[in-house]
Parts: C-alpha cells; structure tokens; sequence
C-alpha cells in the first residue's frame, strides 16, 4: 500500500526512517570511503551530535584513538587493494561523544551494495551502564572476598544439610584444619560437647549468638561464641548456611586476670591493715622488753626477756613481709644490674639447693638496669630458687635468666595493672611438679602452701609480688602439673644511666644535747613509749595525740626543735600534712615521721620533696636514737 501523495520509493524511505528512529540501539551507515550517510536518533543521542552534523563526515570523527587510526587505515587499504575485513562480527570498542568523553560500546557491522557502491551500516550499543554495574559487582565481590580472607573470625560456609563446602584462613588458623581436610564434613564434627552437636542438627532456623565448646585438630577444646544463620537467594530458595565462631579464649583469659587483680588488691588492702596494726603492738612489746632487758638481774629473767624480744621481732619481720605484699613497705630503691645479683648468688643459691639440682644461668649481655630495692631483689632470688628446689625432691634443673621485653598494649593485656614499655625480666624455672590451675589460682596469697605446715610460710611468692608491684611492675606465673613452672618478675627499665653509690655507713650515734622534742602519735601505749625511749636519751619531751593538737602545742612552745610524728592519724590531718605544714609555719623545726603502714609513703616523692626521714616500725632503741641525733644535727650544718 502507498502513503497518499507519496510515490512507492518515498513511503519505504519513510517506513525505513521510521523504523531507525525508533530503534534503541545506534544505527550508522557509511559509504566505502568512511563518510557517513545516514544517522538514526539513537545514535545522535549516544553520541551528542546531529544528524545534520554528521552526514558526510567520516566516521573515525566517533572513535578515541587508536580505533579512529586503524579505521583509517583499513579505509586507505580497502581503496587501494580492495582488501576486506570481515564483517558482521560484534565486538566491544570505544566511541568519543562531542564532549570528549570516551565510553564502551558494542559494535556489529554489516555490509550491503547498491550498483557498484559498497556500503556498510553499524549497529551500537552503550555499554556504560552495563560495564558500571560490571565494576560495581567487581568492587563488591573484592570485598566479599577480602572480608572473607582477613576476617579475624572463623567462618564456615555448608549447604543446607550442614556440609561444609567452604571456610577461611581464620578458620585454618584456629582449628589446624584445611579447607581439604574438611570439606565434605558435617558442621556438627567441630563440636567438642553433644549439646553443640544437637544445635547443628536439629535447629534448622540458626541459632547465636551461643557460647559453645570447640574442638581443635589436635583434640584441645577452646570456648566461642557461634552464630550459624541460613543463606536464602533471591526467589527464597535456601542456599545453604553461614557459620561465624569467635575464640573468647583471650576474653576469658582476661576477666580471670582482671578478677585475680581485684582480688589481689582487696586482700592487698586487708593485709596492709592488719599489718599496721600488729606493728603498733609489736612497738610497745618490742620498745617495752628492751627497756626492760638491761634492769634484769637473773638469768632466768633475761632469758625469757630474750626469748620474748626474739619472738616479737620474729613478728616483725613477718609483717615486714606482709607489708612488702600489700605494697605498704619502703622500698630503698637503688639502680641495680639484676645480672650482678644472680652472679653474686650463684655460689650460695648451689650450697642452698643442693648437688641434685642443675643450676644454670642464661644472662643478656646487654641487659637494661633497673630501680629497685637490693634486699627485696635479693630475697625474690632465693625465695624462687628454695621453692624451686622444693618442687623437684628427686632433682632436676633450675634455669635463672635476665632478658629485656619492649611490651606494647597487647602484651600487657594479660599482665593486670602493668602499663606497656621497657621492663627488665628476671626469670626462674624449674622442671619440678608445676601447679594445678587451683593452686596457680592462690600461688600469691599470703600463708597459702602447699609445703605443710612446718615447711613454709606462704609469704615468698607473695612478698615476690607486693615487691614487683611497689616497684612499679609485676609477676606471672605459667605451670603446669609434671611440666615445671617460670616466674617472671618484670620490674620497670630505670631511666638513669648511671647505679647510684652505696649509702654511706652513718657515723655513731652522739647523745643528746638537750633539745626538746614533740611526739605525736594517737595510740595512748605508743605515744607513752615513746616518749620514755626519747627521755631516756636525754631529749624533754612534748606529746600531742593528733595534727592539731602538735600544731597548737607548736603555736605555744617556741623551744620545740623536732617533731616526731607518726604518719597515719585521726582528725584530718596525716604526718605528711602535719610536716608540711611545720615547714610552712615554723621552718626552724626538724620533722622525723615513723610508720608501720602508709599508702603516702609509697609516694617516695613526697618524702623527698620535704626531706624527710622516715623510721619503721617497730624499731630499735639504737635506730631511734640515730636518726634523731642526724635530723638535729643536720640543721646545724645548713
């Protein structure tokens, strides 16, 4: 049928233009010399241009380089030989729009002759959105596969039925199983207790997060926590399952130490507090008997004095320890070479454990020094090489080593209320019996043994422990039944470069010259002791029950030269307020604290910024009378 008006050919051309206008796809038909002939809308809109634009123009005019060259080219051969290329099939190329862009786009030729003219129509495609969506799925499988690979939980990838079919290096890492090794398996053989068995296969819906019990390739079970959920595709058909297990090995490791801490502490402060108090009676019992010994005429007399006396200093070198545990002991810190030390004891510490024992040392040769007490590094030495010798009655080898250890954040996690950074490691281990993890539990409560009753008295590895951690560091324990058992002490690197030199030995002890001295204590029997070892030496004697009382006394007695002060007292005010408090207001005044407990006092800086002394209890008449006797005298030298 012809259109009204239109002659056959016109109505196919329009029919023909027509169909080309309304296709989706790009249709470009050029002649044997690349010159474009027609151009459908499609094509306009993908490539920014006209129609009127395009006509006549050769067609390289819609390719980047190097496409827009070879089109060239092929032109220039075709013309001058004749030569074809073949035609008609796709491929993906690249076009150039007006606006210099370049994009991806199929391409199928076709080629058609009218006469002797040869002619050949393209038909393209953007690719734009497709290759997007392509890139997109690329990043995403990536990722996909990134996060599987580096996930730091293990995830098990099984079909419906509960078939492994896929897991991740993490799950390598924590179970010692391949992919190979388990592929093909059910979930259920990771499974250390029945109860986790059951869940995999019965609880078809997912369960987790639920605490379950592993088994590793070795046979050790571990805790995690599980989540396994079903994978459902797009048409809600279930794909198979996802499984992620997270080892709480660590967690649990923690929150052991963490209460062990707190624990610690809490017995810490107990102990510290009983301690103080025993060393208040223990002045009176002590201070008493020796005012007493010399005005017994009878030997039977002084003996039971003697035996009295040694028994109360028996006590307290006990609450020493005690003290040194709860971490209320003064330290004298020296800057020390632990190698020095071990050296120095080795001879002893082989006479001490015996023949039986193979006693060897492995020293860093370039060790870090550390600030410490010496007697409390000496003590720890041979308090770990006796209960080392003890735990292997039948013999065995005991190994000391010193090393450095840099410790970052992670390191310390599993070392309560040590901070990261440079320690020196003192290190003893034995091949003895080792420790249950009961025993392990209480190895550093005080009067805890496993010794008997007449054997030990349960304050080595304690007073081991109030020292690491007075000192700024700490101590852990690894043993394990028949496997022997290391105690690492970590104590802080010291920041000065050079040991200090021993204290020089004091001069003996000059009588009194007559000065008045105020004593301040709020015990009634301490207060009166004291005051009668002070009148005995020659001193007059002041008292005053608290902080307040001294001060006003001070405001009243201007012939006052010393105050000799306890450091912890009722009313608001303790030695340490009360001393600074004389500097401030009566300059002229020397202050000697004593103590049988302090928290402050492990504050050395705070003694030190007010230079003072400080006299533990309980105490001989001799060190009484020394430390008073250099405190005066040390006024008159300024």
């Amino acid at each position: 049928m012809t259109l009204p008006g239109r002659t056959s050919a016109e109505a196919e051309s329009l029919r023909l233009k027509a169909i080309l206008d309304s296709a989706v796809t790009g249709i470009i038909t050029i002649d044997s010399e690349g010159r474009i002939e027609t151009v459908n809308q499609a094509a306009e809109r993908l490539f920014g241009y006209a129609a009127s634009e395009l006509i006549g123009r050769n067609v390289s005019v819609l390719m980047p380089e190097p496409y827009a060259s070879r089109h060239d080219e092929y032109i220039r051969r075709y013309l001058a030989t004749g030569e074809r290329r073949v035609i008609g099939i796709g491929r993906e190329v690249q076009g150039l729009r007006r606006d210099g862009t370049v994009f991806p786009m199929h391409l199928s030729l076709g080629e058609y002759s009218i006469g002797n003219q040869r002619y050949f129509t393209g038909i393209v495609y953007d690719l734009t959105a497709q290759r997007t969506i392509e890139a997109r799925l690329d990043r995403e499988q990536a990722l996909s596969r990134s996060i599987f690979e580096n996930l730091p939980d293990a995830v098990v990838v099984s079909d419906p039925e509960n078939v492994i079919r896929l897991v991740n290096p993490a799950f390598t890492r924590l179970f010692g199983l391949t992919e190979e090794e388990v592929e093909g398996q059910h979930c259920s053989v990771l499974c250390e207790e029945a109860e986790d068995v059951r869940r995999f296969e019965t609880e078809a819906d997912g369960f987790g997060p639920q605490q379950m019990q592993f088994r590793r390739s070795n046979g050790s079970s571990f805790p995690a926590r599980a989540v396994h959920r079903p994978i459902f595709g797009s048409d809600g058909q279930r794909l198979g399952n996802l499984t992620l297990i997270h080892d709480i090995t660590a967690e649990q490791q923690q929150a052991a130490v963490l209460q062990q801490a707190q624990r610690m502490e809490a017995i810490g402060q107990l102990t510290g507090g009983v301690a103080h108090d025993f060393n208040n009676l223990l002045t009176v019992i002590l201070g008493n008997i020796e005012l007493l010994e010399p005005r017994l005429e009878d030997e039977l007399s002084r003996s039971l004095a003697t035996e009295a006396r040694e028994a109360a200093e028996m006590g307290a070198r006990l609450t020493d320890r005690l003290l040194t545990f709860a971490r209320r002991q003064r330290l004298e810190k020296r800057l020390i070479d632990l190698n020095e030390f071990v050296l120095n004891l080795t001879e002893l510490l082989r006479r001490t454990i015996g023949a039986d024992v193979d006693l060897s040392t492995s020293l860093a040769t370039d060790l870090w020094l550390t600030e410490a007490d010496p007697g409390q590094v000496e003590n720890a030495v041979l308090n770990l090489a006796i209960n080392a010798r003890d735990a292997m009655p039948n013999g065995g080898r005991l190994v000391i080593e010193t090393r450095n250890a840099v410790l970052d954040a992670d390191a310390v996690k599993l070392i309560p209320d040590l901070e990261p950074g440079d320690y020196v490691v003192l290190s003893v281990a034995d091949t003895g019996i080792g420790m249950t993890p009961e025993v392990k539990a209480r190895a550093f409560d005080p009067f805890f043994t496993t010794k008997g009753a007449t054997k030990g008295s349960g304050l080595g590895l304690s007073t081991i422990y109030g020292f690491a951690r007075q000192s700024g560091g700490n101590v852990t324990i690894y043993s394990e039944p028949d496997r022997g058992t290391t105690v690492n002490i970590y104590l802080p690197r010291a920041k000065e470069a050079q040991k200090i030199a021993e204290m020089p030995v004091g001069e003996s002890v000059r009588p009194s010259k007559g000065e008045t001295i105020l004593v301040v204590e709020d015990d009634d029997r301490v207060r009166k002791l004291t005051t009668t070892r002070l009148e005995l030496l020659g001193y007059r004697v002041e008292q005053a029950a608290n902080g307040q009382a001294a001060l006003a006394l001070l405001d009243r007695n201007s012939e006052i030269d010393l105050v000799f002060s306890d450091q912890v007292m009722p009313g608001g005010l303790s030695g340490l307020d009360l001393a600074a408090a004389v500097r401030e207001k009566f300059p002229r005044v020397r202050i000697v604290l004593t103590s049988g407990y302090s928290a402050d006092l492990i504050g050395q800086e705070k003694v030190d910024g007010l230079g003072l002394k400080v006299l533990r209890k309980p105490y001989q008449q001799a060190e009484l009378a020394r430390i008073i006797r250099e405190t005066l005298d040390s006024r008159n030298s300024e």
